[in-house]
């Protein structure tokens, strides 16, 4: 069967089990989804598009604080910014697993995806190769 395992029961979303090593890349857009179940309220939720990364990252809150205070409040103002992701050890349910974490690439030496430059970045790095995850 030429199907992953993953690819068939695997999530639609970035998870700390698809990182095989911590990645910088780009927040090419910032979009907001509901993640209530049915009945439930609204359960709104950052979602980021990254270049070079097929699967989006749902922010939880953790993540939404730290690039908040790297960036700003202002969804907006992530678009174009620089971010490390990395599978960290965490808990979920009183459980240790690995999760995923988000931070500023100011001064990180995470290893970069490359892809076309934005109009809006000044850096010299250049982001072009694109990773199945």
């Amino acid at each position: 069967m030429s199907e992953d395992f993953d690819d068939l029961y695997g999530s639609n979303f970035l998870a700390a089990t698809d990182l095989k090593k911590s990645i910088t890349t780009v927040i090419e857009q910032v979009e907001q989804q509901d993640f209530a179940r049915q009945g439930e309220r609204k359960k709104m939720k950052a979602v980021l598009h990254l270049r070079g990364i097929k699967k989006p990252v749902i922010v939880n809150k953790t993540n939404a604080l730290t690039l908040a205070a790297a960036f700003g409040k202002d969804f907006d103002g992530w678009i174009d910014q620089h971010v490390t992701i990395k599978a960290e050890p965490t808990t979920f349910a009183g459980k240790p697993t690995k999760g995923i974490r988000l931070y500023s690439a100011n001064g990180e030496d995470a290893p970069t995806l490359k892809g076309p430059k934005s109009k809006k970045t000044s850096s010299n790095e250049d982001l072009n190769d694109e990773i199945d995850i």
